[in-house]
């Protein structure tokens, strides 16, 4: 990325998101669902695997301090969740290791990054909450006979993501991060 695009993005604010780092293992184990995967997608690369919580989009900084703030009083709690099944989502045209919300914690997160979102004008989501690993984008249909097993996520901290366009792709910087008790 040039400098000047660095300063329009800037300008207009930065792009946000919560979410959750996986584990050098958990990694690992995403890297082997990737390779098996068709040459026609493009791979998240390693650096980037996440799970999110939510996306906000662009928030001046006056705006991701006040967010900051209100994530300071959120419920911070630790969970369990399983992602087990690997899906398309045709609109995003992503592949996807997902799971489902069930644990009161991170349903707890969601909605209160929802609620978080509407209160500071951010983006919010249209649609209920599906944690979700994105493996690939620019995926044009479902993909058959991938070889792998549930990855269980625990994680310990929530991190506020920045997402930008650097000069060697997409990078996720962590702005700030809260532990889960």
């Amino acid at each position: 990325m040039t400098n000047s695009t660095r300063n329009i993005s800037t300008v207009a604010g930065k792009r946000v998101f919560l979410g959750f780092a996986l584990s050098t293992e958990q990694t690992k184990q995403i890297e082997a669902i990737q390779r098996q995967l068709p040459a026609n997608v493009r791979l998240v690369p390693s650096r980037n695997l996440h799970m999110t919580l939510a996306f906000f989009g662009y928030a001046s900084n006056e705006t991701i301090d006040a967010l900051t703030n209100n994530i300071d009083a959120m419920s911070k709690l630790r969970f369990t969740v399983n992602l087990d099944c690997i899906e398309h989502w045709k609109k995003p045209k992503i592949l996807c290791l997902k799971g489902t919300a069930s644990d009161p914690n991170l349903l707890s997160m969601a909605n209160d990054s929802q609620t978080i979102a509407q209160k500071l004008k951010l983006h919010q989501s249209e649609y209920h909450y599906s944690p979700h690993i994105t493996l690939s984008r620019k995926a044009k249909a479902a993909v058959d006979g991938i070889c792998y097993t549930a990855l269980t996520l625990q994680p310990s901290a929530l991190h506020l993501f920045e997402s930008f366009a650097g000069k060697d792709g997409v990078e996720y910087p962590i702005l700030h991060s809260w532990q889960l008790t």
